[in-house]
């Protein structure tokens, strides 16, 4: 687990920003990077951000079918964790695509690490 003292942004204690966040991904096509195959999941815990587990994309849409709500976090050089963008589930062109932009028809997320 990684405990996260203070949202240094704001400047106050952290809370629970989503049910769960999002920090890497891996897309099925290295050279193209135009879908998402996995992506490295936590638990947010509020005050902590739970360790990541490796996700299929089809993981991520089921739960968000089911209500459940994902934000992006980028790791700071001083290790600590930065709010990223919400991430929304849109469907174009009849396929679901996970996204922190709505302006692509493709898996897209900015600034994450790949897996």
């Amino acid at each position: 687990m990684f405990k996260v003292d203070y949202n240094l942004q704001a400047g106050f204690k952290m809370s629970k920003w989503a049910d769960f966040l999002i920090s890497a991904i891996r897309y099925e096509n290295e050279v193209l990077k135009n879908s998402i195959a996995y992506l490295k999941v936590h638990h947010d815990q509020g005050a902590e951000i739970g360790a990541g587990y490796t996700w299929t994309k089809e993981e991520v849409i089921n739960a968000m079918y089911d209500g459940k709500t994902f934000y992006t976090i980028i790791k700071e050089k001083t290790g600590e964790w930065k709010k990223g963008s919400i991430v929304a589930l849109i469907t174009k062109n009849g396929k679901s695509i996970i996204t922190d932009s709505n302006s692509t028809d493709l898996d897209y997320f900015t600034n994450l690490q790949e897996l």
